[in-house]
């Protein structure tokens, strides 16, 4: 699984107008085949900030993304940005929910245990 995030900030004037092509664009890309999730984030310490965020299945589906209109059309906001955008591909292997948490607090209180000796 690949996930994209760009981190953007905008000057007062082009906020606006860069926040609403991007919302526009949240349908299109999610129903791309491939796509996993978009999400458009407001910066809640940047007042002009937005963060768009995508996960894809793999590879081959993001390469599609990467040469299709909607990707052109993101491409094109970023332009609009302030300064340089903050973007990032991770490559993620696996994804786990809560139960890793559940995992992770039963090995600590484990752990506890040993060391207080019961």
């Amino acid at each position: 699984m690949l996930k994209l995030r760009m981190r953007m900030v905008f000057r007062p004037a082009t906020f606006d107008e860069a926040a609403a092509v991007l919302r526009a664009l949240l349908g299109p890309v999610r129903a791309e085949e491939g796509c996993r999730a978009t999400e458009l984030l407001r910066d809640a310490d940047r007042t002009y900030g937005l963060t768009w965020v995508e996960e894809w299945s793999g590879e081959s589906a993001f390469k599609r993304h990467l040469v299709g209109s909607a990707f052109r059309r993101i491409m094109a906001v970023m332009e609009l940005a302030a300064v340089k955008p903050e973007f990032e591909v991770d490559d993620i292997s696996s994804r786990r929910g809560f139960d890793l948490v559940e995992e992770l607090l039963e090995e600590i209180q484990a752990d506890d245990r040993l060391d207080r000796g019961t």
